[in-house]
């Protein structure tokens, strides 16, 4: 059964991968294999003829990784159907590499158009704090920070939509961080790979060298004015990861804190995230004013339309508030 690795970009998918591949799950050959960029210095175990089919899909929606197209009604047909053949041809080459994958983030775009030919499938579902994603993806892309959670919303809203919970499972970023040994093993389990004490070994060294000593927290979402349905959406993902991040309660400076850590790292201006967050907390203000303002002056024009029209006697009785509409 093959194993379809999901996430939002930045959310470490990679890390995660590469977990599974040292544990033995097969990813193909190492030609097919995306070789790292500069912004990353692992590789990013991505196969690129999976990627390459997701990329079309998408743009033969008209969308693209960071333009989430709308969900087509049938996947294999229309202008989907052309790449059906070239799916089951890749699919083809590994009928006897079991256990094998595939990591893309576009997985949760595109997973449906996987299923039609495998089925369901089980699939790990990589999460982490959206505000450390929109960050990530400011300092790597330049996104705003309100683009980077409304992707986020959408490829966990698409791919958390497109899989029964008995076929997946949601892994947090975090938990690396904090028991890496132990949250491998309950990959591990859900997916019947074997458990290599090597590999735990290895899991354990990095897990010291690369201690976070700032993470995000729910609690920090709130303070930046995330919409709500972000916020349940990761209180549900956080719910099936079995990540509690009531244990990491953090403080309005200790967030900021935790940003300006991040941004002094990646070499940006060490007063942008306060700023960020204060200019994010304003223009979420400034927008519940426009609107204020906007439903004020409707509601004024309305009652000048209905007061002229008494006068001008164009008005029927009873129809004094057909304009709100």
């Amino acid at each position: 059964m093959p194993v379809c690795i999901a996430g939002m970009h930045r959310s470490g998918t990679s890390m995660v991968t590469k977990m599974l591949q040292t544990s033995g799950l097969y990813l193909g050959p190492e030609s097919d294999l995306m070789p790292s960029k500069s912004d990353n210095q692992e590789p990013h175990w991505e196969n690129k003829r999976f990627v390459n089919v997701n990329v079309a899909i998408l743009a033969q929606l008209y969308g693209a990784w960071d333009c989430p197209p709308p969900i087509p009604n049938d996947w294999t047909t229309g202008r989907l159907a052309a790449f059906q053949t070239q799916a089951q041809e890749l699919l083809a080459d590994f009928d006897d590499r079991e256990p094998w994958g595939w990591k893309d983030p576009r997985n949760c775009l595109t997973l449906p158009f996987w299923q039609t030919m495998l089925g369901p499938v089980p699939v790990v579902i990589v999460v982490r704090n959206p505000l450390e994603v929109a960050k990530s993806l400011r300092v790597r892309n330049g996104f705003s920070y309100a683009l980077g959670l409304a992707l986020w919303q959408a490829y966990n809203q698409r791919v958390y939509e497109s899989v029964a919970p008995n076929d997946r499972v949601v892994t947090h970023y975090d938990m690396y961080f904090h028991d890496p040994e132990s949250e491998l093993r309950r990959l591990l389990k859900f997916l019947a790979l074997p458990v290599d004490e090597g590999v735990l070994e290895q899991v354990r060294s990095v897990h010291v060298a690369g201690l976070r000593h700032h993470q995000m927290t729910t609690r920090d979402l709130r303070f930046a004015d995330v919409s709500p349905e972000i916020l349940d959406l990761y209180h549900n993902l956080c719910t099936e990861a079995q990540w509690r991040d009531a244990r990491f309660r953090s403080s309005k400076s200790e967030t900021v804190a935790a940003l300006t850590e991040a941004m002094v790292r990646s070499g940006d201006d060490p007063d942008s995230p306060e700023s960020a967050v204060r200019a994010h907390r304003r223009s979420v203000t400034r927008e519940r004013s426009s609107r204020c303002r906007q439903d004020g002056v409707a509601r004024a024009l309305t009652r000048k339309r209905v007061s002229k029209g008494k006068r001008n006697g164009w008005l029927l009785p009873g129809s004094e508030n057909s304009g709100e509409n």
